[in-house]
């Protein structure tokens, strides 16, 4: 893994201490999320009014930092307009360029007993958590680190949120493979985040236990 300068590292702790006192600005989006301020503000989450230097383009998103116990490593930016971002031309997700892949939400390594569940997206890893699931992200089965899977290594169960998509199953079956994951399956449609939106943890506990 590329390591951070002390600039890089100064400038995301900046980014994600300024971007986080515009949090309420994202609160309609959370809101539909069933993310409560308060869980995105512990998450370190913000969004871009004022910002630094080479995040220009990522005004009025919603600041989403890979925060570690010695600060955020990584930064992603989603839209958080109420607009199809396809026909818009732009994308939903963004990303600092220069920086290397991360997992999202390694503080869920630590917090964690003897099982772990991997989701596709950080919202995602951040409902699974927030149902009692410790989860960890990862932003596509592309951004896959062959090295991360020595993380995994200690817990005896290893979960995959599989989405409802095609997409899903790729990712789901690419850390089946890596890992050894645990495929829970999500129906057709739905992604970790819905599921936790309509039926909360019960309704994502329940499908571990499956």
């Amino acid at each position: 893994m590329g390591m951070l300068s002390a600039e890089q590292k100064r400038s995301l702790a900046r980014a994600q201490e300024t971007y986080s006192l515009n949090l309420t600005l994202a609160e309609e989006y959370l809101a539909g999320r069933a993310i409560d301020l308060a869980a995105a503000s512990s998450a370190g989450l913000g969004v871009v009014v004022d910002p630094i230097p080479g995040h220009e383009y990522m005004r009025g998103r919603l600041a989403i930092p890979y925060m570690t116990a010695s600060g955020p490593v990584n930064m992603t930016f989603r839209c958080i307009q109420h607009h199809e971002c396809k026909l818009e031309g732009h994308q939903k997700y963004m990303t600092q360029e220069g920086l290397e892949a991360n997992l999202y939400n390694v503080r869920a390594l630590e917090e964690a007993n003897s099982s772990i569940a991997i989701a596709e997206g950080e919202i995602d890893a951040l409902s699974s958590s927030l149902a009692g699931i410790p989860c960890v992200g990862i932003s596509g089965a592309e951004k896959w680190k062959p090295y991360w899977k020595n993380v995994f290594e200690d817990f005896s169960h290893v979960y995959v949120w599989q989405e409802g998509d095609e997409a899903g199953k790729r990712f789901a079956k690419r850390m089946s493979v890596e890992v050894s994951a645990i495929r829970v399956t999500l129906p057709s449609g739905q992604d970790v985040n819905s599921i936790w939106v309509e039926q909360g943890a019960d309704g994502l506990r329940a499908r571990i236990r499956k």
